[in-house]
């Protein structure tokens, strides 16, 4: 069954569907999520569930993705990103 986090990712850094990616706490308590191939995105508003996840470092796997463009100046996208363990 597939979890939905809200994200903030640099638009040249969005994930696809069938990436891999762990989840890693930052000193300043952001929750990231780190893809394989080093790029990152940001849980908005992380989870009960992302905190176990990243307390227990499982990868999870990338399985949908909705994201619009921030409104920001930056090339940014916020949204939903659909994973599974």
């Amino acid at each position: 069954m597939a979890t939905s986090a809200q994200i903030d990712v640099k638009a040249s850094e969005k994930p696809t569907p069938g990436e891999k990616f762990i989840i890693q706490l930052q000193e300043n308590s952001e929750m990231l999520g780190l893809l394989n191939d080093g790029r990152t995105f940001r849980f908005k508003t992380p989870s009960t569930t992302e905190r176990d996840y990243q307390q227990e470092n499982k990868s999870l796997v990338v399985v949908g993705l909705d994201l619009d463009d921030a409104d920001s100046r930056e090339e940014r996208l916020v949204g939903v990103l659909n994973y599974r363990s």
